[in-house]
């Protein structure tokens, strides 16, 4: 009789576990999939603005520092794409692919080859093209037609950040930005630049990328003088995660300046965002991995409240047991 017993319960519990719709928790630990196709312009976890052209929306989607996915008339155009930052190997393959300069933070050879197809283009000034293969090579003032847009090359260069007097971060001709024509919507792609009279010189730009990363790039009252110069409607400060903009959002406001402080560092959240999940299932070492994969990209992220209850979660696991035990 026991046994007959023992078999029914058995039996229940194998058909409730097929039939249970939860589901299992390591699924949280796999990529996530992109929400959207070519149709839905790309739209992912991280897309965080639509902007309207003549052509449909244009989707924004900060990657990873300098990199950026844009997303418009169902092509992909990435910017500066690193490894780290495409990590996720559903992301679109690239109908276009700029790069600004040829410092590792931005050139990733190894990335643009992975975001490659039949027809991508990349582009970049002729020291890019130095280090990689580059379909269009663009000087300073050069206009293009790039996948179908229309592209011309801005000026990138320090006037006077450097590691040493007369040396300097970014010399005139290494690097350039780019201003795309997306449907008569131009959008600025500022690349590490200072504040130069090209910059503070372009006219009818609708949305402006700048730079904000002192002492490699524009400070946030540089960045100001040179948005207040050129006056987009709306301006996405990619920027170093230390950066305080207050000052420039000070500055600007009341401007019509349309100012959008994104996360351009979203790895360092989503490992977070899984660590406080992982802690609150009782899962504490998957929970101190991502502890420490957010450290490492955000070592601030040690003081926000979620980490340091987490923490605390971690240390009571690996304290010994008491001796009374």
């Amino acid at each position: 009789m026991k046994h007959t017993l023992a078999l029914i319960v058995c039996v229940a519990l194998v058909a409730w576990s097929a039939c249970s719709t939860e589901k299992p928790r390591h699924e949280r630990d796999t990529a996530e999939v992109p929400l959207g196709t070519i149709a839905g312009a790309y739209a992912n976890r991280r897309t965080t603005d639509h902007i309207p052209t003549s052509k449909g929306d244009l989707a924004v989607s900060p990657l990873d520092h300098a990199s950026v996915l844009l997303a418009w008339d169902g092509k992909a155009i990435y910017v500066d794409p690193t490894s780290p930052a495409i990590e996720d190997e559903r992301y679109p393959k690239a109908d276009a692919v700029f790069v600004t300069e040829p410092l590792f933070d931005h050139l990733d050879a190894v990335a643009v080859e992975r975001l490659r197809r039949p027809g991508t283009v990349v582009v970049g000034p002729p020291a890019v093209a130095e280090r990689t293969h580059v379909d269009v090579v663009m000087n300073e003032g050069d206009s293009r037609d790039v996948a179908g847009i229309t592209v011309r090359a801005v000026p990138l260069y320090d006037l006077e950040h450097g590691p040493a007097p007369g040396v300097l971060y970014h010399p005139r001709g290494r690097g350039v930005g780019y201003v795309l024509d997306l449907g008569g919507t131009h959008v600025y792609l500022s690349g590490d630049t200072d504040c130069t009279p090209e910059v503070k010189a372009l006219e009818h730009v609708d949305v402006a990328f700048i730079a904000v990363s002192p002492p490699l790039a524009m400070s946030p009252a540089q960045a100001a003088r040179c948005i207040e110069a050129m006056h987009p409607g709306i301006v996405l400060p990619y920027h170093d995660r230390y950066v305080d903009l207050t000052g420039l959002e000070h500055t600007l406001a009341g401007s019509g300046i349309d100012v959008r402080n994104r996360n351009f560092y979203p790895r360092a959240e989503r490992w977070r965002r899984d660590a406080v999940t992982a802690c609150n299932e009782g899962q504490i070492g998957i929970c101190r991995d991502r502890l420490e994969a957010a450290k490492q990209l955000d070592p601030q992220s040690e003081k926000d409240p979620r980490v340091i209850h987490c923490r605390e979660q971690v240390r009571a696991w690996q304290s010994p047991f008491p001796p009374w035990w």
